[in-house]
Parts: structure tokens; sequence; C-alpha cells
């Protein structure tokens, strides 16, 4: 049987999250290498090793046997919930518990945001950045994402007079993205930075988007400044959830908060359509919604996080130190999150020694099937070789070359053997060039 019509969109092509992807091929290389792979592609904390603590266990444990978790909830939110996010999180003066919207995670609530625009509104995002931004983009509008550069000479911080002239010369433009702190990059952009953001925003009349999932994640030292301290009159939108800090990844428990809703008719009635689209799926979660509270609140909810960010810290100072050794290279030192990106300058096309036969074959029939970018050819090669999965730069959209790891590794041992391995595959990947 042929199915009478073309089940796919045109733009189906669009359609793509590296981070992911790069797995399926990475799954391939291992059981044709006999390898055991090292994953550096995802930001899950508890695949990485880390254990969740024996007091969230048991709160969760406490609020699963009661009767009104295997509810429905409000459609934005357990309402609680909401007024602990408002007290803690956000800002009262700008935002209400109606104004605060839960989604199964943030990937859920970026396409209910970006997919409620009409099809010809566009909202700018950074380059790189976190790929369900930038696919959502170029899925709703057709055609390929508008972004600015994250400077990776300048510790990766925006280029704002390209996103003033991008704004001002392209009025299809609605909204500008901000992810900060920052992923990939691990980039906690200053004040400074972030304020002529929004006053950008206010000149040309366009709303605001800052990704804040990671807001606690920054290193001692290192300034934060979350949106609702600086947006003034502006209406925006801040995203945040407990899939990092917690972390609970799993959970898929993210939400949404609005400010200034009542500030512009336009902006208003858009949050609303939001609201209505999230009504078609009754609610979110509602188990991880109750326990929020009580984790955030816990005593010992601080001293624990501070902790694990302690490990980043030395982490990402471990990594910036090994690479820094390496000429073909260039890092910066991230002010937060658990990311680190290497940039591969002037990266040729080269090859490394697979561990098998079967694994050389693989690579060289995959690489004869289409011109991938430089840094996925790379990725590849580092697999076969080294049993190390990394997540190619220009998978976050990005015109530049190079890869994003983690610094989730628990072992010591272990992560100062990845660094080693990555370093030795760069030096032989430039060397066979």
């Amino acid at each position: 049987m042929n199915v009478r019509q073309n089940l796919l969109r045109a733009d189906n092509k669009l359609l793509n999250y590296p981070i992911r992807e790069v797995v399926t091929i990475g799954k391939q290389l291992e059981k044709l290498g006999n390898l055991s792979m090292v994953w550096e592609n995802i930001g899950d904390p508890i695949t990485a090793g880390e254990q969740m603590p024996e007091w969230i266990k048991e709160i969760v444990r406490e609020n699963s046997v009661t009767d009104k978790v295997f509810a429905y909830t409000d459609t934005r939110g357990y309402l609680p919930t909401r007024e602990f996010v408002l007290k803690n999180f956000s800002n009262e003066k700008i935002c209400t518990v109606d104004d605060i919207l839960f989604f199964n995670g943030l990937g859920e609530a970026i396409n209910k945001v970006i997919n409620n625009l009409p099809r010809e509104a566009r909202i700018l995002v950074p380059s790189p950045t976190y790929p369900s931004h930038a696919t959502a983009e170029a899925m709703h509008a057709g055609c390929s994402f508008i972004s600015y550069n994250l400077d990776p000479e300048n510790d990766w911080e925006p280029n704002l007079e390209e996103i003033e002239n991008k704004v001002k010369y392209n009025d299809h433009v609605v909204a500008i993205l901000v992810i900060n702190p920052n992923n990939p990059t691990g980039r906690v952009f200053k004040r400074e930075t972030l304020e002529a953001i929004v006053k950008i925003a206010k000149d040309h009349d366009c709303f605001l988007i800052f990704d804040e999932i990671y807001h606690s994640m920054v290193f001692d030292g290192v300034e934060n400044v979350l949106l609702h301290e600086i947006i003034g009159d502006v209406p925006g939108i801040s995203m945040k959830g407990i899939s990092k800090d917690v972390p609970w990844p799993g959970s898929r428990c993210g939400w949404i908060e609005v400010y200034n809703s009542e500030k512009d008719a336009e902006f208003h009635d858009f949050i609303n359509m939001i609201l209505l689209a999230k009504m078609l799926e009754v609610c979110s979660t509602t188990l991880p919604q109750m326990v929020l509270p009580h984790i955030y609140s816990s005593p010992k909810f601080k001293d624990y996080l501070q902790g694990r960010i302690e490990k980043y810290h030395r982490r990402a100072e471990q990594a910036v130190a090994f690479f820094e050794q390496i000429p073909q290279v260039r890092v910066s030192m991230p002010g937060g999150v658990f990311y680190f990106v290497v940039q591969l300058l002037d990266l040729p096309r080269s090859q490394l020694s697979a561990t098998t036969k079967a694994s050389r074959l693989y690579l060289n029939e995959l690489l004869s099937e289409k011109l991938v970018a430089p840094d996925f050819q790379f990725t590849y090669e580092l697999m076969a070789s080294e049993a190390i999965c990394v997540v190619p730069l220009s998978g976050f959209g990005s015109s530049l070359n190079g890869f994003r790891m983690t610094l989730l590794q628990e072992d010591d041992e272990v992560f100062t053997e990845t660094l080693e391995a990555l370093g030795r595959g760069i030096t032989k990947y430039y060397a066979n060039a």
C-alpha cells in the first residue's frame, strides 16, 4: 500500500538534534570497534554518575503516596508551587502567579512559545545555541533560523552591534533570545551586556526570551544577573526548570515566568494563546511540581548544590589548563554550568586510526554518503579512535568548528584520562592531515 498523500513537510529537513543524533553513530562505532564509549554528549548529571541524595528521594517518596499526585493539576501548574516560584525565583512587581506556566520540560515550553507566533514573526537566537531553540525557530518559520554571534575571542560575549542591526533592519524579528548562563559555552554574560540587549528590545519594540535554566549553576565570584532584575517595563519571558540544579532531568518539569504581560496588548494576547494551547493538554505532570518547593526549601539543598558547583568549577579549571597547551585550539574559562567548549582552529579534513577494520569501513561509507561539517568528521573519527563522544560545535548552529564536552564525570581519574584522550586525538588528527 502507498499512503495517498505526502506525510512529510517540506521543512522537515530543518529538524535535527545533534546532541542525541551523534549517539546513533557512536553506538554503531562502539559495537564495531569493541569499544566502551565515554559519552560526553549530553548534560544529564545522573547518567554521568551523580547520585541523587537520599533526602531528595525521601521527599519524592513521601509525596508519591498522596492521592493528589495522581490527579490533574491546574493548567498553569500546581498553585502552591507557582506561589513558591513567584516568591523565590521571580519578581512580584512584574509577575503574578497567573503569569507562571508549567510545562513538561523546557523543550515543550520552547515549542509552545515559538509555535504560537505567526509564521512570519521571527526570534533572533544566539550562535552557538542550544539546538532545541534553533530548530524550533527554523521549523516554525520554514527556513533557516536568524542568529547573532557569540564571540570566542571575547569569552563568548554577544556581538551587540550585530544584534542591534539585525533587529533594526529586519522588522520580522519580534523577540531576542538570550541563554544565560549559556549552553553550550558556559559563559555568564556581563550585566552591561544584558542591559544593552534589554535596551535594544525596548528601542525596537521587541520582547525578550531568557533561557535561565542554569540560573543557579554559577561559579564563585561570578555575578549572574537575572532578567527580572533588569527588564524594566519591557515584555519578556524567563524559562527555568529543575533538570539541572536538582538535578532531575527525567522529571520533565520546567516553567516560564511572564513579565510585564499587561504592558502590551499584543504580547498579552500572545501569552493567552500559549495558555490556551496548554489547555489542550490539560496540564503538566503533577508529581515533580508538588515536590519542587520541598526540595528547594530543604536546609540541605544549598550545601548540596554548592558542592556540585565547586566540582564543576574544578573540572573547568583543569580543562582550561590542559587545552591551553594545545596550539590548535581556543578555550576560555566558563562562568558556570557544566559544559566546556573547545574551538578547533583551521580544522582540516583528516583521519584517525580506527580500532577495527569494520569501524573504518563504516566511517568511510558514512563520510562518502554526504559531505558533513569538518567538526562532525572529527567527532566521528574521535569516536572510532579514542572512544569519546562529544557534540560538534557546528551542531549548535555555529559556523565555527569545535566541540562541546561536559564537566559531569564523577571520577577524577576518568576525567583526566578523557582530557588526555581528547588531546591525543586532536594532535594526531591535525598531524595526519
